[in-house]
Order: C-alpha cells, then structure tokens, then sequence
C-alpha cells in the first residue's frame, strides 16, 4: 500500500523529460560559449570531477544543498545565464513547482537578435527624416527683411556738389584742330582729377618665363648682381620675372625647364653640363 502511494506521489511531479535540467542547461550554456571543462575549472574554484557532476545533474556526489547552491551561482555567472531559475531547480528547492526556464530564454536566439537590430535602424531611420524635415522647413521658411522707410523729405532731389579740389582745365591752349596724340588722358574723378600716364618701359626691361616639367632649382640675377629669384620649383609650375638685362641663370635639372627670353623660346641643351644636368648661361 505504501509503496503505491508513493509510486503516485512521483506521478503527480512535473515530467523531467518535458524539459531541459539543470546540467542539460549547465552544459549546453558552456558548449555555446566554446569552453571546454577545463577552461571552466581554470576560471572557477571548483574541481573537474564537480563540474562533470553539475553538468550530469549527480548532485549526490556534490556536498550539501549550501555549497551546491554556491557551485550552481558561480557556474551560471561564468556563463552569463540567470541564476536564480536553476536554484529553483535544485534538489530542496522551497518551490512548489519548479518551471526551468525555456533554452530559448536563457540564450537570445538569433532571430531576436536581428529583430533588436531592425527597431535601432528603424528607429535611426526616423531620427534623420525627422531632421530632413526639419531643414527643409527651416529652408522653405521665409526670413524677415528689414524695411527702411525714409522721409518724404528725403525724396527731393538736391544737386550733388563739386569737390573743391577738382581742377577746371582751360581750353584756350587747345588748338581747334583737337587735341595732340602725345596729350596724356585726364580723367576727373568724383573727388579729384587723376592723370594717367602709360608706364614707362626702357629698353633694359625685359621679361623671362621659365616652365618647369620636373622640380628643378633655379637662381637668376638681373644687371645689377640682384637676385631675382633662388628657389626649388615644382613640377608643372611656372616663373614670370622682370628686370634689367643682362640676365645670369643657373637652372637644374635643365632638360625638364623650358626658357623662354622676350616670349622667344630659349634652348637649353647647348648649356647643359652633362655629368650634372646643370645649366648655367647668360640673357642679353
């Protein structure tokens, strides 16, 4: 009779076939992170043979319920699973049913996971329409202008006064013929009368152009011994200079430079050194 109503009583007890154990989970939470037993014993203070034991649910080869509980909370903390379902689920648990969490719970599935990811785009997505929207606003928006409006008075026309500086020109020296070519212009200005003149240009002015097709070195002197210019210049730069012929060049790399004297070109290659693609020469 008694052996009956015990084999009742185990009857009426949640089938432990219906779902995973405490070990089952143990386990398969150690095999998910990639740790062999051995990588949990070298991170954890429990021996080899109480892991097997833990993940085979042998809790009577393990010590009493207290240092169980401890060994089960340092196990799941490892493993980064909550520990308080598999408590729950140990021998002497004060629960009157136990309900172990689905595997699915403990470890966030990967379709989950993608659909986390779909509400953050989502929600990135609507942060910058929001802030489109805001700048096509912003943009359509009309601005306020300032009006000035002046008094009726300042609509009366008065005549603008000379300056007291302007020169009045007499035209009696002026034949009726007109005016002489070598005249220079007058130009009367609001404020003053300028005269332009044409610059003058002597024969010693001339110009040189020098177009470099590799960086090269270059050092010219005018007349006088003035250095005109003593630089490196780049490749596909360009050098204008003016002075007072006669001219005295060193250019390096010559066979990359193009000279070009009074806007005539210039040949270099009769002054090339030709161990050191140095030309020196001298500009009429």
């Amino acid at each position: 009779m008694m052996e009956q109503e015990n084999n009742s009583g185990m009857s009426a007890a949640p089938d432990d076939k219906s779902m995973p154990s405490v070990g089952h989970l143990l386990r398969e939470g150690r095999e998910r992170l990639g740790f062999s037993v051995e990588d949990v014993v070298a991170k954890i203070k429990l021996s080899h043979r109480q892991i097997v034991a833990l993940e085979e649910d042998d809790f009577q080869a393990l010590p009493e319920t207290a240092f169980l509980r401890g060994f089960v909370r340092s196990y799941a903390k490892l493993l980064q699973l909550d520990a308080e379902p598999l408590l729950d689920a140990l021998p002497g648990a004060e629960a009157a049913q136990i309900v172990l969490p689905q595997v699915e719970a403990l470890f966030p599935t990967a379709k989950s996971a993608r659909r986390q990811n779909v509400n953050l785009l989502l929600a990135a997505l609507l942060v910058a329409l929001v802030i489109a929207g805001f700048s096509v606003w912003q943009g359509r928006t009309p601005h306020p202008v300032a009006q000035v409006t002046q008094p009726d008075a300042a609509l009366v026309e008065t005549p603008l006064p000379l300056p007291e500086q302007a020169e009045i020109l007499d035209a009696s020296g002026v034949p009726e013929a007109g005016v002489p070519e070598s005249a220079v212009p007058v130009v009367i200005a609001a404020e003053r009368v300028v005269a332009v003149s044409a610059p003058v240009v002597t024969e010693s002015t001339a110009a040189l152009r020098l177009i470099f097709d590799k960086e090269s070195w270059a050092e010219i002197k005018d007349k006088s011994g003035k250095t005109l210019s003593r630089q490196v210049n780049s490749p596909g730069t360009e050098l204008r200079l003016e002075g007072a012929a006669p001219f005295s060049l060193v250019i390096g790399h010559a066979a990359a430079v193009h000279l070009y004297y009074r806007e005539k070109p210039v040949d270099l290659t009769s002054y090339i050194n030709a161990s050191s693609d140095v030309a020196r020469l001298t500009l009429e």
